[in-house]
């Protein structure tokens, strides 16, 4: 782990912890070996720090394109493990730098729906993130944030960003007698259910 990604990463979390008193539910369902596709519901810009700061592994993921069009920006999320992917298309170069990662032994972050959902409600999933855990058969760890778009009004308050880890989909063993399309879109569903059911359980805890 990079000294700059090890040394952020502990900023985000002391930032959360002392700041929002951010809650974590699940933790143990982050003790696995080897590469895993991480999926977690999108609702803010902090998401994918925060995240980075409280799993306690290296991850990587994808941020939208236009981010690295500036300069210091750009170098300061790649250090960050961000690599750039295209909205609106199916962009075969991140494709491949998430297998790659993944084919090494990586964890890639992914936000099925696509894009932020300011509001909190879970949209229909994009069938991007299935299709990279099917294609490089690695399971599948739902994960859903709540909280993160009202920062502002969270600062010492009752409130808490909250996070709860799911367990992993075994995408190996899903749907097998399937067409490929079916598994796609199948797995798809089957990611987002599992966010909704970890968005309900946040709801009350």
């Amino acid at each position: 782990m990079k000294l700059f990604y090890r040394f952020s990463s502990a900023a985000a979390r002391i930032y959360a912890k002392i700041f929002y008193g951010v809650r974590v539910y699940g933790q143990e369902n982050l003790n696995f070996e080897g590469p895993a596709l991480l999926a977690s519901n999108h609702i803010s810009l902090f998401d994918p720090p925060l995240l980075g700061g409280m799993i306690p592994f290296e991850i990587h993921f994808m941020a939208k394109a236009e981010l690295f069009e500036k300069p210091l920006f750009g170098r300061l999320i790649s250090a960050l493990n961000a690599f750039p992917v295209k909205r609106g298309m199916i962009d075969r170069r991140a494709l491949k730098i998430s297998g790659e990662i993944l084919a090494r032994g990586g964890r890639v972050l992914v936000f099925p729906e696509g894009t932020r959902q300011k509001s909190g409600i879970l949209a229909k999933p994009r069938p991007g993130a299935a299709k990279l855990a099917i294609d490089y058969n690695v399971p599948v760890l739902p994960i859903c944030l709540m909280n993160t778009n009202r920062l502002r009004h969270m600062i010492f308050s009752r409130n808490h960003l909250k996070i709860c880890y799911g367990e992993l989909i075994d995408t190996g063993s899903f749907m097998p007698d399937a067409s490929e399309k079916e598994r796609i879109y199948g797995l798809s569903d089957k990611i987002m259910a599992e966010i909704a059911n970890l968005q309900e359980f946040l709801k009350t805890a």
